[in-house]
């Protein structure tokens, strides 16, 4: 935090203006305006509240989606956790970290193909950003997406190991963006299947959370390790591999449990991380 100058006394503005330009044009600078206070746990929850609200608006807005609709149900899950954080209910315990894993669904929600963002949309999305910014204390800017294109709707094969595009030549820098890519469908998955194992009482739910904690931990490494390699070998195809492994226990543990909704919308989350580990095109148009 900024130190705040003192206020100059009343008795001493008025003497400034009585000396000469000269003098005046010493005088020390106007104090720097105190940063606002942190907010306390309780306007963190009632923040979470209202963000939930704007969340759950902006994923009723009518949307005239192409293909899946997916990203009303991504703003769906961010408005889920957001009514979770506001109830005290966290995984980590943690209510910046809620925050940021808001953002990565509603950033998420944005890459889904072939669907589409009304002003109606994207005027509560902004507003629970402006939340979402304060909580964080994060520029809202710097947490969501703003100018990245949607990608196009692409067909792509999901329960293979291998890639889609292994033919495509791609510069590094693609690379390293389809990794992040990657990586952002992942992390808001595991943000999912961390609030929801802590009711769904599951012991596999409990595994699947635990396993792909340790797939996320793993790629966040080696983007910082920032290794190289391509579609056919290097961190990519270990990725996709890895995803191929967990999305085939999700089948198993949701065909054997209840169908259930909630491990859907992370086997979807999943499915995105992995067409774009294989290299899907549309991410980079």
């Amino acid at each position: 935090m900024i130190a705040v100058a003192e206020k100059p006394k009343a008795t001493a503005k008025r003497a400034t203006r009585k000396t000469d330009p000269a003098v005046q044009s010493q005088k020390p600078q106007p104090p720097i305006q105190r940063a606002a206070q942190a907010p306390t746990i309780e306007e963190e929850r009632a923040l979470f509240r209202e963000i939930a609200l704007d969340l759950d608006t902006a994923a009723l807005t009518d949307e005239d989606h192409a293909h899946s609709g997916d990203s009303d149900r991504l703003l769906n899950i961010a408005a889920m956790i957001a009514s979770n954080a506001a109830k005290g209910i966290l995984w980590n315990n943690n209510h910046e970290n809620a925050g940021y894993d808001i953002a990565a669904c509603i950033n998420a929600a944005r890459l889904v193909p072939g669907d589409t963002e009304s002003l109606e949309r994207t005027a509560a999305i902004n507003q629970a950003g402006v939340k979402l910014g304060v909580i964080t204390e994060t520029r809202p800017d710097m947490l969501l997406f703003t100018h990245i294109p949607r990608p196009s709707p692409v067909q792509a094969p999901l329960h293979t190991t291998e890639p889609a595009a292994s033919a495509q030549q791609f510069t590094q820098d693609q690379l390293n963006e389809l990794h992040w890519r990657s990586y952002v469908n992942m992390d808001c998955a595991r943000s999912v299947i961390f609030h929801y194992a802590e009711h769904a009482n599951s012991e596999e739910v409990f595994a699947l959370r635990d396993l792909l904690d340790m797939y996320c931990e793993a790629t966040d490494e080696a983007m910082k390790a920032k290794e190289t390699g391509n579609l056919s070998s290097g961190p990519l195809p270990d990725l996709s591999a890895d995803l191929s492994k967990i999305l085939h226990l999700f089948y198993i543990v949701n065909d054997d449990n209840r169908d259930d909704g909630v491990l859907h919308g992370v086997e979807y989350l999943l499915q995105a991380a992995k067409r774009i580990a294989d290299g899907d095109l549309g991410v980079l148009e």
